[in-house]
């Protein structure tokens, strides 16, 4: 009687566990590229599941807004010691993030580097 409820309970575990796989993957960014930014920061929000930011940088002479649709989580990074009030709306910091492969503006960030040269390595 015991052996076909625990069956059930492993099945019910596993099919749980790979749609919580699947929210975090990858594919959908190039992850072996690392493009560099410098620009000033337009927008943030620290929150979970990702932070997300928008960047106003200069891009081959043209002026355009880069999305960082995805990072670390907010509590992940303030467990790295990433204090919220480090980045603003206005303050000019360099990022490098991995671009998404169906959207050349769109980017998961992986470093923060602020003006004073700290920097915060999110994801190698």
């Amino acid at each position: 009687m015991r052996k076909p409820l625990f069956v059930s309970l492993a099945a019910a575990m596993l099919a749980v566990s790979a749609g919580a796989s699947a929210h975090h993957s990858f594919a959908i960014y190039d992850m072996q590229t690392s493009v560099e930014f410098e620009g000033i920061v337009e927008t943030l929000k620290f929150r979970n599941p990702h932070m997300a930011m928008t960047l106003k940088a200069e891009v081959d002479g043209e002026e355009k807004i880069i999305n960082f649709v995805e990072g670390a989580p907010a509590n992940m990074l303030v467990r790295m010691g990433f204090d919220p009030a480090v980045i603003q709306p206005g303050q000019r910091i360099k990022v490098v993030g991995s671009p998404r492969k169906d959207d050349p503006d769109a980017y998961f960030l992986k470093t923060i580097i602020t003006e004073d040269g700290q920097r915060y390595q999110v994801l190698n």
